[in-house]
């Protein structure tokens, strides 16, 4: 072999040097798609644990502690059947809230339901397989009053607490501190019930028809024991015991009126639903021509007398056909109910697709009334026993702690305390029917606390306003129907937090009304606080004695504006007023559905469709905003002070006030604030991306620098147009996102740099990794955020409510 000349090398070992080339370089290869994939794998995995996140907190959430059960004993088969669904209905719906929030202390509840058919047989039957064989903790039930009073002893034997929202008779809580209600007792709504006859409607003669059953009797007998006292005579009394004797009954009544038809009578019915409904039918349709006004008790109100009565023709072609005109006791009644009643009734009809009734409103109430006095028992079980005896034991005393106006639970039919019997010290609303709808009647009696701020005390009760029932005194309070109509909505100030309305506002009332002393709470300028003279008066016929003023106002209000979720907020704006000297023992607001045209929609919770958003917002002139929902509904300002009078200082004193309250919620126009405002911001955020295409360190910084100079000015721009807040607003995390995104572009622009000026394959190698994952990180960072906005403000920002 001939040697090759000083510094070349064989054919051989170049060979040799090319392969271990091409290998190194395969294997940086290998390793730079090994990084990509890694780099990949890891965006992929976070993407991943994100979405699951989110699926596990919307679909897979659940208590995780022991479930607690409570019991409901009711009619869930037979004539009463309407009856027990509704109070099923009402009781789950509070139950699926409380789970859906994590239960009580992370315990979820379940309903346990035991059919009693309003029959004192199976109630007693129920009771014993509930205090034996459950682990119910408490009872919610019976229905109607002699299923209660059957069961009543069997609770008090086996220490179990039990509530019901509708039976009635006096003696279920009588003597049995186990038994609680949440709804007035029969001698207080009898003793109503004459007074509102004799005094109110001004009838010096009554007749009753009766059953002989425990609510029956007991109704009867508190009317009576009454109407001797306030001199109203009792004419005619016809009583019944079951079906057949019901049909005599109702046969000889008919006969009785019929030969008096020129006389006007009034009849009191203390029957439960099913033969008032029967009663009512016969009276249409064989004494139509006679004057007959019918009251009734509450039966008259519940979900089964309605159900019924709707399955007659007549009462299906023209609603009202029977009922109208009726006068009858309701433990709620929606048009003077506060707003957590408009709340419950918006929310049954989303659950349950239907009207709520005032059964299912109650036990809704009762269902609150009870987790209540759970969750109590729950932050004390470290401190007792964890027997199931022990456990009613404490919740029993629980609900005693109810006994004090101060521990009420504020519930859909008002505040819930009881006095000494266990029965709810509340109002006893009564209503009367008008176009099939239970509507609130003209006057109202209302509880009174004490009467010991009332100078003349007796002279009031010389002119009726005010009776004492059972030894509590009661003030009959005037129903004034307030209606608002809106002309312009303009100058929504973000800064000071007001607005400016121009209105009619009207008043429709029966007697005198003093309307000079109606306050706004939230008018901006107290001096504008006056109606000044109406635009109009109109009276109706002297029979009826109905007035309406009307006034027209155009000032500012003052409104709580919040900004958490800037530039996706919803803001409500509000105005309401209540009487400067009328409390609501003397006054009550209702909302005017009809004189508003309201009646065929939910008047405390009006969804305007995006279809007819233009046409809705006629009235609506802030520029970036549309109205979304307008509501109407009058609430109850409490006040639990002394006063400074000694007598008080021990003593259930309440002095509540009617308020009436309008309120629109706008939403902002997101895509439009968007693109007028954060535009420009947008587009430098893309800009960053496209720094990572770029090796150039000047252009690199240039691109991060901007993005944070421009980002700050519109974060100083923003901070001038809000009012001075101590909380991040949500458009704020976007700019602290942007800020962070720059500066890791501008580290990303000094490593870059560094690693230019060393010149090696390795640094080179790292910018390309550092370029790399920037192109990664940088957009999946922006998803992950714009994912989670988008999640939590769906609706707000496509629209839909």
């Amino acid at each position: 072999m001939n040697d090759l000349p000083s510094g070349e090398n064989s054919p051989d070992i170049r060979e040799e040097e090319f392969e271990q080339e091409n290998k190194e370089s395969n294997q940086e290869n290998k390793k730079t798609k090994k990084g990509k994939k890694k780099f990949i794998l890891i965006g992929l995995l976070i993407s991943i644990i994100v979405l699951m996140s989110l699926i596990w907190k919307e679909y897979f959430f659940s208590s995780t502690g022991n479930t607690l059960y409570i019991a409901i004993s009711g009619p869930f088969s037979g004539k009463g059947e309407a009856n027990g669904k509704a109070m099923v209905m009402g009781v789950q719906l509070y139950l699926d809230q409380i789970n859906q929030l994590g239960g009580i202390y992370d315990h979820p509840i379940k309903l346990l339901t035991f059919d009693d058919q309003n029959q004192s047989t199976f109630a007693r039957k129920s009771a014993l397989d509930i205090a034996q064989n459950s682990q119910a903790l408490a009872v919610i039930g019976h229905y109607n009053s002699s299923a209660s009073q059957a069961a009543a002893p069997i609770y008090q034997q086996y220490s179990i607490p039990a509530i019901s929202g509708s039976a009635t008779a006096d003696e279920i809580t009588r003597d049995n501190d186990w038994y609680f209600r949440t709804i007035f007792n029969n001698s207080e709504q009898g003793a109503l019930i004459a007074n509102y006859v004799k005094k109110v409607l001004n009838y010096t003669e009554a007749n009753i028809l009766f059953d002989e059953g425990t609510y029956g009797s007991t109704l009867t007998t508190a009317f009576i024991e009454n109407a001797k006292m306030i001199g109203l005579e009792i004419k005619n009394q016809w009583s019944f015991n079951s079906k057949n004797n019901f049909n005599d009954s109702l046969e000889e009544m008919i006969k009785t009126l019929a030969a008096s038809a020129t006389e006007k009578h009034l009849l009191f019915m203390a029957t439960h639903s099913t033969e008032a409904t029967e009663t009512l039918v016969a009276l249409k349709q064989r004494l139509d021509g006679i004057h007959i006004q019918v009251v009734g008790a509450d039966a008259l109100s519940s979900t089964n007398f309605l159900k019924t009565l709707k399955n007659y023709p007549q009462e299906q072609i023209q609603p009202g056909y029977y009922s109208d005109n009726v006068y009858t006791i309701s433990p709620l009644l929606f048009d003077i109910a506060g707003k957590r009643a408009q709340d419950f009734r918006y929310a049954f009809l989303k659950k349950y697709d239907e009207e709520p009734m005032a059964t299912s409103a109650i036990y809704y109430d009762t269902a609150m009334v009870v987790v209540d006095a759970i969750k109590t028992m729950l932050a004390k079980e470290k401190e007792m026993a964890n027997t199931l005896k022990e456990k009613r034991m404490l919740i029993k005393n629980n609900l005693w702690r109810l006994a004090k106006a101060e521990n009420a639970v504020e519930g859909v039919t008002g505040s819930i305390y009881f006095d000494e019997n266990g029965d709810a010290i509340k109002s006893i609303p009564i209503g009367i029917y008008e176009h099939g709808t239970l509507i609130a009647a003209m006057r109202q009696f209302q509880p009174l606390q004490s009467v010991e701020n009332i100078d003349d005390l007796l002279q009031k009760v010389i002119e009726n306003k005010i009776i004492e029932i059972n030894d509590k005194f009661m003030s009959l309070a005037q129903v004034v129907y307030v209606g608002v109509d809106f002309n312009d909505i303009s100058e929504l100030d973000q800064k000071a937090s007001t607005f400016t309305l121009d209105f009619y506002l009207w008043f429709r009332f029966k007697g005198d009304f003093d309307d000079r002393n109606i306050e706004f709470v939230n008018i901006f300028n107290p001096k504008n606080n006056s109606l000044g003279k109406p635009i109009s008066e109109w009276h109706s016929s002297a029979e009826e004695g109905v007035v309406t003023k009307t006034y027209r106002l155009k000032t500012d209000f003052k409104v709580k504006l919040k900004f958490h979720n800037y530039p996706l907020d919803q803001q409500i704006l509000s105005i309401y007023f209540r009487h400067k000297e009328l409390t609501r023992n003397q006054l009550i607001y209702v909302v005017d559905e009809r004189g508003m045209n309201l009646h065929q929609v939910d008047p405390q919770n009006r969804e305007v469709d995006p279809q007819n958003r233009e046409e809705e917002n006629n009235f609506f002139s802030i520029g970036g905003w549309y109205v979304n929902k307008t509501s109407f509904f009058q609430n109850i300002q409490v006040n639990d002070s002394t006063w400074g009078i000694t007598e008080f200082f021990d003593s259930q004193q309440r002095i509540e006030y009617s308020q009436f309250n309008a309120t629109l919620t706008i939403n902002r126009h997101v895509w439009n604030f968007i693109l007028k405002t954060l535009l420009p911001v947008i587009f430098l955020v893309v800009l960053g991306y496209v720094s990572f295409f770029i090796n150039a360190f000047s252009s690199k910084l240039g691109i991060g620098t901007n993005l944070i100079l421009a980002t700050s000015l519109f974060h100083l721009k923003l901070a001038s147009e809000l009012p001075k807040i101590d909380y991040l607003v949500l458009i704020e995390y976007f700019f602290y996102l942007v800020y962070l995104l720059a500066i890791f572009i501008i580290l990303i622009a000094i490593f870059t740099h560094f690693h230019e000026e060393n010149g090696s394959d390795k640094g080179k190698f790292f910018i390309n990794r550092l370029n790399f994952f920037g192109k990664i990180i940088y957009p999946l960072v922006l998803i992950i955020f714009i994912s989670l906005i988008f999640y939590d403000n769906y609706n707000m920002i496509m629209g839909i409510y």
